[in-house]
């Protein structure tokens, strides 16, 4: 994904939070634990958002060397928002998942996964350095991270798990 293709991400999430009435503000560049805050007027709700943007309908995130995926994460307030624009800007998709619901499953998904060899019968390192999940496909019986689409269809265009 390249660099132009995450800032698309974060600038859609923030027409998006504004158009539904949030008050948003873009992260320091050096920020390290999220992209983007909002604040919502009616109830003074403040929440954190990480935006993963994907244009393949695959998000995938690295981790990092002490082992963590996301930084810093909040109790309660700390989301990721999923901007799927595979089927381009206009269509896109916007899943806003709570970060700790998000980790559970990529986790859960990365454990399935390397509990089963490869093809060749080896063993699957655990510490690989890569975590995704598929919005589309059906899961393997080695691999459960498709079919993200249905699973997460709760999370889609849910703005009012911010307010």
């Amino acid at each position: 994904m390249s660099s132009a293709k995450g800032n698309m991400g974060e600038h859609l999430l923030m027409a998006e939070l504004m158009y539904n009435g949030f008050h948003a503000f873009m992260a320091d560049r050096g920020n390290t634990a999220f992209d983007i805050s909002t604040l919502w007027s009616p109830t003074g709700r403040a929440a954190h958002i990480r935006v993963k943007t994907t244009s393949n309908s695959s998000a995938v995130w690295t981790v990092k060397k002490s082992g963590d995926i996301f930084l810093e994460i909040q109790a309660e307030n700390d989301f990721v928002a999923i901007v799927d624009i595979a089927k381009g800007v206009r269509n896109r998709d916007v899943y806003i998942v709570p970060t700790k619901v998000l980790l559970q499953h990529i986790e859960a998904d990365h454990s399935h996964y390397v509990s089963h060899p490869k093809k060749d019968g080896s063993p699957r390192k655990a510490e690989q350095g890569m975590r995704n999940i598929c919005f589309y496909g059906e899961d393997k019986p080695t691999d459960h991270s498709y079919g993200y689409h249905e699973k997460y269809s709760s999370y889609l265009e849910a703005w009012d798990l911010l307010k």
